[in-house]
């Protein structure tokens, strides 16, 4: 379907879809969802958006963000997790959603076979330097426990969830690299991105401490830190990975102080999720991203209203801490010390488990699915979930190792070989803060599953591309 790109609706379209208030929008339509428990209406909005984007935007650049906060848009109420008659069953709006997504998918399709730009064979021969990397992982993923006696049981359960994996690693990263119009796409879109999901997290978060009392006679009880899409953990994990983006934007004068204001509310947001691991990870993350961006921009530096702007994000938490010290003991009194806890003597009895799976099968390791299947099992889920998302090792290197033996190890490490790389080539400081987004990611999951989450990686995969293919020039626009 081809459209008159000189019309001026069809401009006005295409600039609101690659500026803020895209994002603004987009953000809006989460809230809804997450909050207020509006699935089908914002998933009509969000699906009926990424269809004109395929049939008739500039290019597939603006489906990124619908990716992204579709993640973390289901609410509590309808967590397919816990409930299995939500309205993503088939009884409750699953059969309607379907019918949108096939449509999407269509349009999709539809956009890359036939664009004069960018489809076709252009988009099929496009380069793409990490996917052989993401292919060999994904094909150790498929193999995993192959030799384990575990396929007469969970056979096809290990090959779908393989999929998923390779789905959400490579799906992003294959697809925007090859359909956008990268010479025009702006240089701050990724940031604009990480931004608008940490204040559309930051946001959730003060309806989830509102709506389930999580704070009782001064004290917050984290396990009722919980949504429809994840618990305090996942919630933690994102917002160390949204911190270091907004730095991008401190060498832009006009925006520097919406960077450091953004950032600073996005880290008081992972402190009240009381992930511990989030935490240990994402404040550092934090305070490295800070003094980096200040050395990096002449604004952070010589202004005289950034004096000021540093001197009320570095003093007001000072300040809070002296004064307020008896309350935020109170406060975060029930956080559990590392060490201490059961949680984390389970964890490390889940490490040695994964170690146990692996000396039994080192080289294509036991499979997703645990040999020993009431190892970890997840708190609350339900039957459907529980069926075919298994229970995880809580640590990448144990994670691969356990299901996919030496044969998952070496493909991964292909892949981080692959990434680092890219990093480094052609390197700058808005790949800087990028990988610093990704620092935070694989950090947390050395003690968490995250990176066998699809959310995070989903977000991973479409940054990826676009580092590889605007941030990784010497000269962008």
């Amino acid at each position: 379907m081809r459209i008159n790109r000189e019309k001026p609706l069809v401009q006005r379209i295409d600039q609101i879809l690659y500026s803020p208030v895209y994002f603004v929008v987009l953000g809006g339509l989460t809230i809804l969802s997450n909050v207020f428990s509006m699935e089908l209406v914002a998933y009509t909005l969000l699906l009926a958006t990424g269809i004109y984007v395929c049939l008739y935007g500039r290019d597939l650049l603006p489906i990124f963000p619908i990716f992204v906060f579709g993640y973390i848009s289901p609410s509590r109420g309808n967590n397919p997790g816990l409930i299995d008659n939500s309205v993503f069953s088939l009884q409750g709006g699953g059969i309607y959603l379907a019918i949108l997504l096939t449509a999407f998918a269509v349009s999709l399709v539809y956009r890359v076979v036939t664009d004069p730009v960018f489809g076709g064979k252009k988009f099929l021969q496009k380069k793409r330097q990490l996917l052989s990397g993401m292919l060999v992982l994904g094909a150790a993923y498929a193999v995993s426990g192959v030799f384990s006696g575990q396929w007469a049981e969970y056979g096809w359960r290990n090959l779908l969830f393989a999929f998923l994996q390779l789905v959400a690693i490579a799906g992003l990263y294959y697809l925007l690299s090859g359909a956008v119009q990268w010479e025009s796409a702006p240089k701050a879109y990724l940031f604009w991105t990480g931004i608008s999901f940490g204040y559309v997290l930051l946001i959730e978060l003060i309806a989830i401490y509102f709506k389930e009392d999580v704070i009782v006679n001064g004290s917050i009880w984290r396990e009722r830190i919980i949504t429809g899409w994840g618990h305090y953990n996942s919630i933690g994990a994102l917002f160390a990975m949204v911190i270091p983006l907004p730095f991008f934007l401190t060498g832009k004068g006009k925006y520097a102080w919406f960077a450091y204001l953004s950032a600073f509310l996005f880290c008081i947001g992972l402190l009240f999720t009381c992930s511990r691991g989030s935490i240990i990870v994402g404040v550092p993350i934090y305070l490295a991203t800070y003094v980096l961006s200040v050395l990096h921009s002449r604004h952070a530096r010589l202004q005289k209203w950034t004096h000021v702007l540093h001197a009320l994000i570095i003093g007001t938490p000072i300040l809070v801490l002296v004064v307020f010290n008896d309350e935020l003991q109170q406060l975060f009194r029930n956080l559990p010390v590392i060490g201490t806890d059961a949680s984390f003597r389970m964890r490390l009895d889940t490490y040695v488990e994964g170690f146990k799976q692996f000396a039994k099968f080192p080289v294509f390791g036991g499979s997703f699915f645990p040999l020993k299947e009431d190892l970890y099992k997840w708190a609350l889920s339900s039957t459907t979930f529980g069926y075919l998302f298994p229970p995880r090792w809580h640590n990448t290197i144990i994670q691969l190792l356990a299901t996919g033996g030496v044969v998952c190890f070496a493909a991964y490490l292909v892949h981080r070989v692959q990434t680092i790389k890219l990093f480094t080539s052609n390197f700058t400081t808005e790949k800087l803060f990028v990988a610093l987004s990704f620092a935070a990611l694989l950090l947390t999951s050395m003690g968490d599953c995250h990176f066998f989450n699809v959310g995070p990686v989903l977000i991973y995969s479409g940054a990826l591309a676009i580092v590889e293919c605007k941030l990784n020039k010497t000269v962008t626009k």
